[in-house]
């Protein structure tokens, strides 16, 4: 398996998510009961993001392990493209101070139907969106 495999989240069939409220209140119980998961902060802050954004009804979430895992509800045809957020305890190659957002794309013109991004987590907020608009069209 090549390195970073696991970063890419493929999504089939029917998409059985979480919602963006069950998901903010998962990471504040986290942050709440487990010494050190405030560096997942950034991954809270981009949830908090989708909720007040006005267009959370239009993106799907669901989690692995503590990623997030986003697709666009728009209909996919039994085939979710997907933007994945990585949090720190994946252990994704990074520098410090640094997370990766990747993108599994389905159509193949489409350029980057595979890509990794390194942001610092200082902005992943603004990171998040970029992807969400040029990836799924959806802007905040």
């Amino acid at each position: 398996m090549e390195p970073f495999q696991l970063a890419f989240a493929s999504i089939r069939g029917e998409f059985r998510g979480r919602t963006w409220e069950d998901v903010a209140e998962w990471f504040d119980e986290l942050r709440r009961d487990h010494q050190g998961f405030e560096s997942h902060q950034y991954l809270r802050d981009i949830v908090a993001s989708v909720l007040d954004s006005g267009v959370a009804d239009r993106l799907g979430v669901t989690t692995s392990m503590h990623d997030l895992v986003v697709v666009s509800l728009a209909p996919a045809n039994g085939h979710y493209e997907t933007i994945k957020v990585i949090s720190p305890s994946t252990g994704a190659p990074v520098d410090d101070g640094c997370f990766a957002l990747t993108f599994l794309g389905r159509k193949k013109r489409r350029q980057g139907r595979r890509e990794i991004q390194q942001h610092p987590v200082t902005e992943a907020v603004p990171a998040f969106w970029r992807m969400v608009e040029e990836k799924f069209g959806i802007k905040r």
